[in-house]
């Protein structure tokens, strides 16, 4: 698969050639030093794609699926991350082509970040999650990485995040007039009061643990093979809203409890909590939507980001697009 516009191919494909030569005679010489399987993952490499006069490995590829996997991907087992990024390697490929061609513009432009800014994020993300100098160290060599594979992959989306801000946000404007049409279009986002519209599976408190313990284990099994909430929800839930699908409704944010209100304000829409265990059963929630007071400043600020990153997706789409049409991209079959 190709992408070109501009002249001199023959000289960038010769360019091209040789680079890849390099790179499989040093590869030749990798294979006869490693020794494990877990390794041959990496060191087994082939080129997998060509931006401009740049290539892109397998090993570089399976770094970057590392890096960008979510935390859900993270906790599967090596053999089953592994065969996940397998099965996405076409859709992240082209993700990390647009990578390159976004770094490639940054540069153009001067953008770039220091490395004491990128410790200092680094630092954050320690901080964040409460690891160690040696649990962090540890987790990335799990991911097939090394810290300064983590680095200059952090660096990158730092540089991404500047170059997006520059050449696309900075140039979106959300009126006020559109703020309006959205809300009047969209009246459920205006309540009495702020509130969350809320779905929810129940299940009794039992002396039997074993059953209950089976039936969450059958709902969560069901829920991650991608069934329906609400299907689920009216066969499963053990209360007067499995009648709605498990559908119950807004629930103000000042008359829930405290616990509550603070899972479901760190919930996105559409996201399924774990399991919750009260003195009355098992609660698992799902966040549907949420709602604001009615001509509040917070249902405005809201609705004016919701049309801001609207725009900006959409904004981006055709700036990648404009990046892709200028470049020389193959991808090897």
């Amino acid at each position: 698969m190709k992408y070109f516009l501009g002249s001199k191919v023959y000289v960038l494909k010769l360019s091209i050639l040789l680079v890849i030569l390099i790179l499989f005679f040093n590869f030749q010489s990798i294979f006869q030093s490693s020794a494990s399987a877990e390794e041959n993952k990496f060191f087994l490499d082939k080129v997998v794609a060509v931006v401009n006069k740049e290539v892109i490995t397998w090993s570089e590829l399976y770094k970057y699926m590392e890096f960008v996997a979510n935390d859900e991907i993270k906790s599967l087992n090596p053999d089953e991350r592994f065969k996940y990024f397998k099965k996405h390697q076409e859709e992240l490929l082209e993700k990390l082509i647009d990578t390159k061609l976004q770094i490639e513009e940054a540069e153009k432009f001067g953008i770039f970040v220091s490395d004491s800014e990128i410790d200092a994020a680094i630092n954050d993300i320690k901080k964040k999650y409460k690891m160690s100098d040696k649990a962090f160290n540890e987790t990335i060599q799990k991911e097939g990485m090394t810290f300064e594979d983590y680095k200059k992959l952090l660096k990158e989306q730092v540089i991404i995040g500047r170059a997006s801000n520059m050449f696309v946000k900075s140039k979106i404007i959300v009126t006020d007039e559109e703020i309006n049409n959205y809300i009047a279009a969209n009246p459920e986002l205006s309540c009495d009061d702020d509130g969350y519209y809320v779905s929810q599976i129940f299940l009794k408190k039992r002396e039997n643990e074993e059953e209950l313990k089976i039936k969450i284990n059958e709902i969560l099994k069901r829920l991650i093979q991608g069934e329906s909430f609400n299907r689920i929800a009216s066969q499963f839930s053990e209360d007067v809203s499995a009648r709605s699908g498990g559908s119950i409704g807004v629930l103000k944010k000042n008359e829930i409890a405290p616990q509550l209100a603070i899972l479901l304000s760190k919930m996105n829409i559409g996201q399924v909590s774990e399991p919750i265990m009260t003195e009355h059963g098992i609660f698992i929630f799902r966040l549907d939507g949420i709602c604001f007071k009615k001509g509040s400043e917070r249902l405005i600020n809201y609705v004016r980001n919701l049309l801001e990153n609207e725009k900006f997706w959409n904004e981006y789409k055709l700036w990648i697009r404009s990046l892709r049409q200028k470049a020389y991209v193959e991808i090897m079959d």
